[in-house]
């Protein structure tokens, strides 16, 4: 995890230098009142046949930028895990879905005229959870919350659109003492779009 989190700090650094070789190629210092619209998503898959696990996430998110480089809004998250058990043929399907709705607030760093734009983003998560086996619900659980930050770069190809890729730390409190708390580090691949000047 530490690897992970300096590659992307490298990774951020590295676009705040080359952002001085492009300067007159992208306006990446948005003007108040610019929406930004991104979509992100990861996947993991076990390779190994005994496991049979594989795990998804999508991410939607607008915000409104108040101010050059800063911007708050909202994000919707959708996951899933599935785990195959038993006989391969006619085995039994063990889903764990999790829905995620909160603020956030991002700060774009770089220059005003940049190919690349480091960024850092951070909020927190009101989550859903529900376990099903073979489609039928088990157990729901909508009181969890969580805590998200995350670091990664965007980079421009117009003036209005650009991919991101990030490192996203997500840290899920549970509200019943029964709970365990959990942590996820995931790498995320999305593209952004902005509304406005």
């Amino acid at each position: 995890m530490k690897h992970l989190i300096t590659i992307v700090i490298v990774l951020s650094l590295f676009g705040s230098v080359m952002a001085s070789d492009y300067q007159n190629r992208y306006a990446t210092s948005r003007a108040s009142g610019t929406i930004m619209i991104s979509g992100s998503g990861s996947y993991k898959t076990d390779l190994s046949q005994e496991l049979r696990e594989s795990f998804w996430v999508i991410n939607t998110d607008a915000a409104l930028f108040f101010f050059p480089q800063f911007a708050a809004g909202i994000d919707f998250g959708y996951g899933k895990a599935m785990e195959e058990m038993g006989d391969e043929d006619d085995p039994t399907v063990l889903e764990e879905v999790t829905m995620s709705l909160g603020p956030r607030i991002y700060f774009f760093m770089g220059g005003l005229k940049s190919e690349f734009t480091p960024f850092i983003k951070g909020g927190a998560n009101y989550l859903i959870n529900k376990t099903l086996i073979d489609d039928d619900e088990q157990d729901r659980n909508e009181s969890e919350m969580g805590l998200t930050a995350s670091a990664g770069v965007l980079l421009n190809l117009a003036k209005n659109v650009g991919i991101t890729v990030e490192a996203e730390y997500n840290f899920e409190k549970g509200t019943d003492v029964e709970d365990i708390d959990t942590e996820q580090l995931l790498v995320k691949f999305g593209i952004r779009s902005f509304l406005g000047e």
